[in-house]
Formats: C-alpha cells, sequence, structure tokens
C-alpha cells in the first residue's frame, strides 16, 4: 500500500514539474490526466525512459497492451482509432502482440523516439519463422515446448485470481442479500406498527 502511495505521489510531482516547465505548450492545455493502474508490475507512465525489454511489455493483453506499448514505445496514449485497429487485429490473429511492438517501434513515429527494446528484434524473427508454412511448425513446437513451465505458472497465476474474483463477487453477493433482508425487515416493521 505505502509503494502505491509513494508511486502516485511520484506521478503527481511529476506532472506537477512537467506543467509548471513545460512552456512550449499553452498553460490551458498543457495537463494531462493522471493514469494509475492496479498492479506494482504495471509499467510507469514515464516520458523520460528510453529502454524497455519485450519482457516487460509483454506482460500486458488486450485493451492494457495496446496502451502500454503506445505510451512505452510512442510516448502518448493510442488515440481511439488506432486503439479500435491495433484491438481488432491482435484479437483476430492478423497481428501478433511482438509483431505490434516491433511496428510501432519501427514506424515512422516509433523511429523519431529511438526507444530501445532489448529482445524485440530476435523475438520478432522468431515470430516470422514460427509463421512459415511447413518449416515454422519446428520451431513453433520447440517454442510452445520451452514455455511451458511459464505457462503453468501462468495458469496457476489466473486459477488463483478468478478464485479470489469469484470469493470477492460471493462476498459482494452475500453483503447485498443481507442488506435487501435487513431493509425488508424495516419495511415489514413499518408495517407491523
Amino acid at each position: 500500500m505505502t509503494s502505491e502511495v509513494n508511486r502516485i505521489d511520484e506521478l503527481i510531482k511529476r506532472r506537477i514539474e512537467h506543467n509548471r516547465y513545460d512552456s512550449r505548450v499553452d498553460a490551458s492545455r498543457n495537463f494531462f490526466p493522471l493514469q494509475s493502474s492496479g498492479g506494482s508490475q504495471d509499467v510507469e507512465r514515464d516520458d523520460r525512459r528510453d529502454n524497455w525489454s519485450v519482457v516487460e511489455l509483454l506482460k500486458f493483453y488486450d485493451r492494457q497492451f495496446v496502451r502500454k506499448a503506445y505510451l512505452a514505445l510512442l510516448k502518448r496514449d493510442a488515440d481511439v482509432e488506432g486503439m479500435t485497429h491495433r484491438l481488432q487485429q491482435l484479437q483476430a490473429g492478423d497481428l501478433s502482440r511482438v509483431e505490434l511492438l516491433f511496428r510501432l517501434r519501427y514506424g515512422t513515429e516509433g523511429k523519431e523516439h529511438k526507444i530501445r527494446v532489448s529482445g524485440l528484434i530476435p523475438a520478432f524473427v522468431m515470430e516470422k519463422i514460427c509463421r512459415v508454412p511447413v518449416v515454422g511448425v519446428i520451431p513453433a513446437y520447440l517454442r510452445a515446448l520451452f514455455r511451458l513451465p511459464r505457462m503453468h505458472r501462468d495458469l496457476e497465476e489466473i486459477r488463483g485470481l478468478i478464485a479470489m474474483q469469484k470469493n470477492d463477487s460471493d462476498d459482494m453477493d452475500r453483503a447485498i442479500v443481507d442488506f435487501q433482508y435487513r431493509e425488508l425487515g424495516k419495511i415489514i416493521e413499518r408495517f407491523d406498527k
């Protein structure tokens, strides 16, 4: 809890400093809302950071992944069109997460920022090799075999998270039912008087 408070405090200080000293932009348009997520593994919104690892960025999925990729590689939030298009590509299987990182990093806008993403090129090459018909099957199987222990850990973590969410949901359901019984009891008492 304390580390999360410290992180939010640091984020606020950085945003105030950014707003105070950025004279290139009109002061009325110089505010960006703070965005705090709920995890310690979260990629911080740090515009000054220019070194990432592909492993750091691949911890995220779906909308959160696209958002983190844009923040890390392009130093901005994804626009609505970009977010929608990239999500559709990822969800349809037309584009892998590694390919998306590669396209963002080595696209026109990404080249301007010159962000270093360690492990991106080898991961991209492996992704391309695995997509080659017939020949790519063997590397794909070897890659899957190599990832099995990590996939097992991830699966156990997901099971734990699902169990926690179910417990929370059951607790909330029980609280709602208890509340309804109490309120119903109050209504019945009023009519009995």
